[in-house]
């Protein structure tokens, strides 16, 4: 009887996944990062932005018709993506607050009525 030995294919194997291992996490679609940005903005305004908050409804559809589930922005790279945001809107509270009014307030320059009065 001869023995075979799984070298020869553990070596066929490694060099079909070497490829996979060596690459960077793949980033996401432009407009799945556009969604998270406006999701790091209203969870900036709901926490900072004393006159402003997000209307729920209106950001939900805002981010489906930009193609992505509102659901994806709260698990991996879309969450720390919306994380990291809305730590860049924290270095200027003031500035943040009156741009994000300026353009996803209820006369939104970008996108009306995101963000309405609290």
């Amino acid at each position: 009887m001869r023995s075979c030995s799984l070298l020869p294919i553990t070596l066929v194997l490694a060099v079909i996944a070497a490829p996979a291992f060596g690459q960077a996490p793949a980033e996401p679609p432009a407009n799945a990062l556009k969604a998270a940005k406006l999701a790091g903005l209203a969870g900036f305004v709901n926490v900072h932005c004393q006159t402003l908050r997000t209307d729920g409804d209106r950001f939900k559809s805002v981010v489906q018709a930009m193609g992505v589930d509102p659901a994806d922005l709260e698990r991996d790279t879309l969450l720390l993506q919306a994380r990291s945001y809305l730590a860049v809107y924290e270095k200027d509270v003031p500035a943040s607050c009156t741009r994000a009014e300026e353009l996803f307030g209820r006369t939104g320059k970008v996108v009306p009525g995101v963000f309405v009065p609290r």
